[in-house]
C-alpha cells in the first residue's frame, strides 16, 4: 500500500552504495511539474536499530523512516519544496536493504564500478556468499569476485580511473 509521508520523516540509507546523487536540478523540476511518478520505498527507522516499538505505529511514526529506494527522488523532492512523497513501507532485514539497493542501482546502471564493488564487499561483510550474491545479482560469479577484488586496489587510484572512464575489461587486462 502507498502511503504519503513528510519528508521531514525520511532519512536516506545511510549505507546506500550509491554516493553521489549528480544533478538534481532537472529531476526537481520534473517533480514541480509533474509530481514524483514512482514511488518510494522506505523501512521503518527502527528495523535498523531494534525491534523496540516496532508493533507501535505512533512510535514508528515518531522514529520515522530511511529510504531504501528512491534516494534521488527524496533529495529532489526537497529541493522541489516537496512536503511528502509517496512511499511503500517495507520490512526488510538490513542485508537485504543493502542487496536491495545495490541491485536497483545496478538495473540503473547508477552506480561506478567501485560503488558496485563496495556494495558486493558489504554484502560479503553481512554473511552472503558471492554465490548468494550472484543469484541475487543475476551476474555471474567471476564477475562478483572480479568487482570485488577490484577493492584491493589503491582506493584514490582506483576512482580517479574510473573517474578517467576505465572500465571492467581495462581493469581485467591489468589483471593479466
Amino acid at each position: 500500500m502507498i502511503k504519503n509521508i513528510e519528508i521531514s520523516r525520511i532519512r536516506p540509507h545511510y549505507n546506500n552504495p550509491r554516493k553521489e546523487l549528480g544533478d538534481l536540478t532537472e529531476l526537481a523540476e520534473s517533480i514541480k511539474k509533474t509530481g514524483i511518478l514512482q514511488n518510494l520505498t522506505v523501512v521503518p527507522w527502527f528495523s535498523n536499530i531494534t525491534k523496540s516499538g516496532a508493533d507501535d505505529p505512533v512510535k514508528q511514526e515518531e522514529m520515522g523512516y530511511i529510504a531504501v529506494i528512491g534516494h534521488r527522488r527524496l533529495a529532489a523532492a526537497k529541493l522541489a519544496g516537496l512536503k511528502e512523497v509517496p512511499c511503500v513501507i517495507s520490512d526488510m532485514s538490513y542485508s537485504e536493504q543493502i542487496a536491495t539497493m545495490l541491485l536497483e542501482n545496478m538495473q540503473r546502471n547508477d552506480l561506478t564500478l567501485y560503488e558496485q564493488a563496495e556494495g558486493f564487499q558489504m554484502m560479503l561483510d553481512l554473511g552472503e556468499s558471492v554465490g548468494d550474491i550472484s543469484e541475487k545479482t543475476g551476474l555471474s560469479t567471476t564477475t562478483v569476485r572480479r568487482r570485488v577484488k577490484l577493492l584491493d586496489l589503491d582506493k584514490e587510484k582506483f576512482r580517479q580511473s574510473v573517474e578517467r572512464g576505465a572500465t571492467l575489461s581495462d581493469y581485467i587486462e591489468l589483471e593479466k
